[in-house]
């Protein structure tokens, strides 16, 4: 071992890489667990859990793909997850940012903006029947109806974070691009917003994380038809009153996790930037 590596593990403490190995093994045994039961026949898994299957059993995944279902959930899925981070992409930054601004100026808009960030303080047990019963009367039990409720339970996280990191930009470039004559229109689109790059990325790939793995909202408004369910629900249909099939609920996990994992691969350094210059104001 190189005599640097040496000297860091020595300066971390035993206590230290105790925490760490522990740690990685609560993230990796799970992650182990799902591989191995979506590659086991249903006797293997019953023979043992732990072990590795005897052969690389893709059985499961082919029933999964076969069935008509999976379609309709995947599809729904990308599109409830993609039409609502269109829109949160577009909505969050155009009102975080006359609030950011505004509220150092202004006591009212201080007030508005504790108003929307109070939100995150009820939680979702609270709003759950009093949101069925709004949605179911005015007909919206559907993919667009949860669409507006994933955007409006976005916007006062989303406000909250928008707004921290609008305090790293500088207000000199605005009164810069105001003596230049630019309209608050033209300084928001070409200044503010590109700067907005690594929170946005942070915001839309939690609120994806969160939209795609959602299984609350799902259940009590898309329980008409399986047409319209989303993935999280098509893997809870392998459960029944008596038994669940593991091998199926497993392989549909690990498919509909793939994706977001390689996305969060991709887009770490996005979500960590926009935390950090989020907590700086300057």
């Amino acid at each position: 071992m190189p005599v640097k590596e040496k000297a860091k593990l020595d300066k971390m403490g035993l206590p230290s890489i105790l925490v760490i190995v522990i740690g990685m093994i609560l993230i990796l045994l799970p992650l182990y667990l799902t591989i191995i039961t979506s590659l086991k026949t249903k006797k293997e898994l019953i023979r043992n859990f732990f072990l590795l299957p005897e052969s690389l059993y893709l059985g499961n995944f082919k029933e999964i793909v076969t069935d008509p279902d999976y379609f309709y959930a995947i599809t729904n899925s990308l599109m409830i997850t993609g039409v609502s981070l269109l829109v949160m992409m577009v909505i969050l930054p155009m009102l975080a940012y006359p609030l950011g601004r505004g509220m150092k100026k202004s006591r009212l808009f201080h007030v508005m903006y504790l108003i929307v960030i109070a939100g995150i303080f009820v939680p979702f047990q609270v709003r759950m029947l009093p949101l069925v019963k709004l949605m179911n009367a005015l007909h919206l039990t559907n993919r667009l109806g949860i669409i507006i409720l994933y955007i409006a339970t976005s916007v006062c996280e989303g406000t909250f974070l928008y707004v921290g990191y609008l305090g790293s930009i500088p207000e000199e470039l605005e009164d810069a691009a105001y003596i230049d004559g630019a309209s608050t229109a033209y300084l928001f689109r070409r200044i503010i917003y590109p700067l907005l790059k690594p929170i946005t990325a942070t915001v839309m790939i939690k609120n994806g994380l969160w939209i795609w793995n959602d299984f609350m909202l799902p259940l009590i408004m898309l329980n008409k038809s399986s047409k319209y369910h989303t993935i999280t629900l098509f893997q809870y249909s392998f459960k029944t009153a008596y038994t669940t099939d593991y091998t199926l609920a497993f392989a549909t996990f690990l498919m509909a996790m793939l994706p977001l994992l390689i996305l969060y691969v991709f887009c770490q350094k996005y979500i960590m930037s926009g935390l950090t210059n989020g907590a700086v104001k300057g």
